[in-house]
């Protein structure tokens, strides 16, 4: 959560300053993404019908805003009000920022416990050509098309693949794994937690940089 909020806003320090209701309506009318933000435009209505101020729907020129930089559908879904107030407040509240994120995290379907991936080594002999999936991601495909298909953790140390640090998950845990700087390079056995950072960012390396970040904050 509070490397999700960093990598956003650097925890609050620069939010956006487009006016909202403008840049997704000009979206909308623009053309590439219409229906996407045709309906963002009208959860920005919906906000204010529920009592959000107009004032506050200010962000990026993309729509997103607070310190988590959701889209307004993303508000009107997840916001939560952590300190009980009665107001989810993601734009100067630290208790609902970090409340908000972690909802989404959960409708997501982050699992607790569970790591979002574990740095490997491989071994030079990895039959790679065996590892791929005929799976196809209806978003970002070609994000996903980099990751290999499911093993459990027990199938990837069979296969030579050790940690590099951290502790190694359950032998019951599925992952793929990942080589974002090619072969010979550091590594990642990620389970399914790793996806959930990719549905609130679809880069892989957005998705290392948040958990590998949020690694070195539980230091």
């Amino acid at each position: 959560m509070l490397a999700i909020w960093g990598h956003e806003t650097d925890y609050g320090g620069y939010t956006g300053d487009f006016d909202l209701a403008r840049s997704l309506a000009t979206l909308a009318y623009e053309g590439r993404r219409r229906e996407l933000f045709a309906d963002e435009f009208i959860a920005a209505m919906k906000m204010v019908d529920r009592g959000v101020p107009r004032s506050k729907l200010v962000g990026s020129w993309a729509g997103a805003f607070g310190n988590p930089q959701f889209l307004p559908s993303v508000y009107l879904r997840v916001a939560a009000d952590g300190d009980g107030d009665g107001f989810a407040d993601i734009w100067t509240n630290r208790t609902d920022t970090l409340a908000s994120i972690a909802n989404y995290f959960r409708d997501a379907g982050w699992r607790t416990g569970q790591p979002w991936g574990v740095a490997v080594g491989v071994p030079d002999g990895l039959d790679r050509g065996s590892l791929g999936t005929t799976m196809v991601s209806p978003r970002c495909p070609r994000v996903f098309d980099r990751h290999t298909g499911w093993k459990s953790m027990a199938e990837w140390r069979a296969l030579g693949i050790v940690p590099k640090s951290g502790a190694w998950p359950a032998d019951n845990v599925m992952a793929s794994l990942l080589e974002p700087d090619g072969r010979g390079r550091t590594a990642y056995l990620l389970t399914g937690n790793y996806r959930v950072i990719l549905d609130y960012n679809c880069s892989n390396f957005y998705a290392l940089s948040v958990g590998l970040l949020a690694d070195e904050i539980s230091r």
